[in-house]
C-alpha cells in the first residue's frame, strides 16, 4: 500500500495537467529579433516576402499535443516542411524534457509560464544555458 502512494505521490510531482492538450505556436521571438536584424533589412523585397511566409508557415504548422507522458509535435520549417514527431515527456520542476522517439539525447525546455491557455517555452541548451528566444503557445483543444 505505501509502495502505491509513494508510486502515486512520484507521478504526480512529475505529470502537470495544464499542459495537458493541443497547443499552437503562435509567437517565435527568434522571429521578431530576425526580421528586425541589419542582415534582413539588406534582402530584397522579395527575399524579406519569401522568408516572412516561411515564418508564417512555421507559426501555422507547428502544434504540440501532450497526453498523459506522451507528446506528438510537428516540426515545421520555414521551408515549408511539416514533420510529425513523437516521444515521451517530463515535466520536472520548471523544466520540460522532451525524449523524441528515435534520438539519443533528449530536448529540454524552460517552462516560462504556463496556465489554462498559454504555455511559454525556451530552449535549454546543452551547457544548461537558456536559449535567447521564446516561444509561445496558445491552447487550441
Amino acid at each position: 500500500m505505501n509502495f502505491i502512494f509513494v508510486l502515486l505521490l512520484v507521478t504526480s510531482l512529475f505529470y502537470n495537467s495544464n499542459l495537458e492538450g493541443r497547443w499552437k505556436l503562435v509567437d517565435f521571438t527568434g522571429f521578431t529579433t530576425m526580421v528586425g536584424s541589419d542582415a534582413f533589412n539588406k534582402l530584397s523585397e522579395e527575399k524579406k516576402l519569401d522568408a516572412i511566409q516561411g515564418m508564417e508557415f512555421v507559426l501555422n504548422n507547428t502544434f504540440y499535443s501532450f497526453q498523459k507522458d506522451s507528446i506528438f509535435f510537428t516540426n515545421a520549417g520555414p521551408d515549408f516542411s511539416v514533420s510529425e514527431k513523437k516521444g515521451k515527456f517530463l515535466l520536472k520542476s520548471d523544466t520540460l524534457i522532451v525524449f523524441e522517439s528515435g534520438k539519443v539525447n533528449p530536448i529540454k525546455f524552460f517552462v516560462s509560464s504556463v496556465n489554462d491557455s498559454n504555455l511559454k517555452l525556451r530552449f535549454v541548451r546543452k551547457g544548461g544555458e537558456l536559449g535567447p528566444t521564446e516561444m509561445t503557445f496558445e491552447r487550441v483543444d
